[in-house]
């Protein structure tokens, strides 16, 4: 039996991450722990670990890395990772691993990953060789891509840049985005007890807003770009369903600006901590539009044919599907993708569009991988550079 480490940090990554640990706690090859950390552990953040319990989903360990009073700023993600790599070090002491899994490009999984290879456990990465040009995460990601042995990348373009950083083929597995699996598994809830549920306002124009700072960008920015987008969203006169940025480095300058716009503007904004994963994927079938500049707008939101405004560079450089609309962070500029979002043409144009993310069958071709995989080979540890020419040939 194959023992492995799953880590979980985040509101977002978990509700991804979520098909996959219940396909591996049921599989007989695998003894599954589930680490939980980071913003799930914060009542800040909506104390969002309640959502891990609510599945019933047994956790082996919680790692507090934060203080309650976590301010977002660049000492306190500093200080975030150096707690995390003393607690994940002595997780490591005690446990024996097979390997440990991760997804995406969180800082917080940072300590996690160093504190494993230097305890020579195999990395699975999932979602690597992507690119977001406006976030620090880009370099976050392909660290841990470099750090991690086995590759899970949603899109082949994603693998052939994992293979470009020197990486095994034989362990780089193109398999979609494990998000579409809850799309397609999910039993989504109806658009009236939905709206009800939320208090969204009937015969209005709804949209779904997720703002995060751009952290390429100096943190002074982060407050003046969200001033800019809410009162664009004011403008329209659409509503807005608006959840709350992540921990990045001026989320909590995010949050400020939403929460007073939404505490000025009560008939045009409500702000939530957390929706969970079935509320929000059931909100993105229901509403008009989405906007903002998160992942989910360019993953996710396909599969719903949904009408998405991505707003300035945090996702630039990502692959979007034919419902993305990048705008730059401009009122003028985001009213008018606002404006052709929201038109009968630009809808009747995405009738019919399939999702290049994926199928819904992402966690299932993940396990059947894992299943084959010996983690004892010795290249999962010394890895070797994979040399690429010109004429797409190999080797080490």
């Amino acid at each position: 039996m194959k023992k492995i480490a799953i880590l979980t940090t985040t509101r977002a990554e978990y509700g991804l991450l979520c098909p996959l640990i219940q396909r591996m706690q049921t599989d007989n090859a695998f003894d599954v722990d589930i680490i939980v950390s980071g913003t799930h552990l914060l009542e800040k953040y909506g104390n969002t670990v309640k959502y891990i319990q609510d599945d019933n989903i047994n956790i082996a360990y919680k790692v507090n890395i934060y203080r309650e009073d976590f301010g977002s700023t660049e000492k306190e993600a500093s200080e975030s990772v150096a707690e995390g790599l003393k607690a994940f070090a002595g997780i490591f002491e005690k446990e024996r691993y097979s390997a440990v899994l991760v997804l995406g490009d969180r800082y917080e999984l940072l300590s996690f990953c160093v504190a494993a290879m230097l305890f020579r456990i195999p990395i699975i990465h999932l979602h690597g060789g992507e690119i977001t040009e406006g976030a620090v995460d880009d370099k976050i990601r392909h660290a841990i891509t470099k750090m991690a042995s086995i590759h899970f990348p949603s899109l082949d373009s994603n693998a052939k840049r994992i293979l470009q950083m020197g990486e095994d083929p034989k362990y780089v597995y193109p398999v979609g985005a494990l998000g579409i699996d809850n799309i397609v598994n999910f039993e989504l809830i109806p658009k009236m007890d939905l709206y009800q549920e939320l208090g969204i306002p009937e015969g209005r124009t709804v949209a779904a807003v997720t703002f995060h700072p751009v952290t390429g960008e100096e943190k002074k920015c982060a407050s003046e770009e969200t001033k800019t987008v809410m009162e664009a969203l004011l403008e329209s006169g659409i509503y807005s369903i608006v959840t709350m940025p992540n921990s990045d480095v001026g989320g909590e300058e995010v949050y400020n600006v939403i929460l007073e716009y939404k505490e000025k503007h009560p008939d045009s904004f409500s702000l939530h901590k957390s929706l969970g994963q079935k509320r929000y994927l059931s909100l993105l079938a229901a509403v008009d539009i989405m906007v903002g500049n998160s992942s989910s707008g360019i993953i996710e939101s396909a599969s719903f044919r949904l009408p998405t405004v991505n707003i300035g560079d945090r996702q630039k450089g990502r692959e979007a599907p034919l419902n993305v609309i990048h705008c730059p962070c401009s009122k003028e500029k985001i009213l008018e993708a606002i404006h052709l979002g929201t038109s009968d043409v630009f809808k009747d144009g995405l009738k019919g569009y399939m999702n290049p993310y994926g199928d819904g069958n992402t966690a299932r071709k993940i396990v059947d991988i894992l299943k084959g995989i010996d983690f004892r080979d010795v290249s999962l540890i010394q890895k070797k550079f994979w040399q690429i020419d010109w004429n797409g040939y190999y080797g080490e």
